[in-house]
């Protein structure tokens, strides 16, 4: 039998509905439908000079979606840090890249009425002659890489293999942003 990953009494940062930190509270009582808390979370898309985006596969030990792919790394926002550390940090525990924090570009922030995040979504442009994956806390079982017509439509034909993803605005917007053509 799989062990589930859990850290349910892991503190998070929590907001008010304009955005203001509250009092954090255990990962537990935000997870509860249904959803009454606002709180953080960040994510990265990492991209190459090629353009293709960097996908992973959720261990089966996660809460969350476990065995599915998704388009992005990142996690919560864990109390007393922000969330350009909580990407920095993510990157680092779920596949061992550790970087400056000049290097991820911020693409979007907004709020996520259905799960109660408050996010922040950043891209690194992968640097192929430095990086080195290595799935250090056991979240993420492995990754591969697409164009983004390839994984649009690889969650057309298996939408149940995936969650998490990035549509083609936000595709273009970060192309742009990096300067791939």
């Amino acid at each position: 039998m799989i062990q589930p990953i859990s850290n349910d009494h892991e503190m998070l940062a929590c907001f008010n509905q304009d955005g203001n930190e509250i009092e954090p509270k255990k990962r537990s009582e935000l997870h509860n439908k249904p959803y009454s808390i606002w709180h953080g979370v960040s994510d990265i898309w990492i991209v190459n000079i090629e353009g293709k985006i960097l996908c992973s596969k959720r261990s089966e030990k996660v809460s969350g979606n476990p065995g599915k792919w998704q388009s992005f790394f990142g996690g919560h926002v864990k109390a007393g840090t922000d969330f350009l550390e909580t990407a920095l940090r993510e990157l680092e525990e779920e596949i061992g890249i550790n970087i400056e924090p000049e290097k991820l570009l911020l693409m979007e922030h907004g709020k996520a009425e259905e799960y109660k995040h408050i996010y922040y979504k950043f891209v690194y442009l992968f640097d192929t002659e430095r990086d080195v994956l290595d799935f250090r806390d056991g979240e993420i079982t492995e990754t591969k890489w697409f164009l983004f017509k390839e994984y649009w439509q690889e969650r057309i034909i298996n939408p149940e293999k995936w969650c998490n993803g990035i549509n083609e605005i936000q595709y273009q917007a970060i192309l742009q942003r990096l300067g791939i053509s």
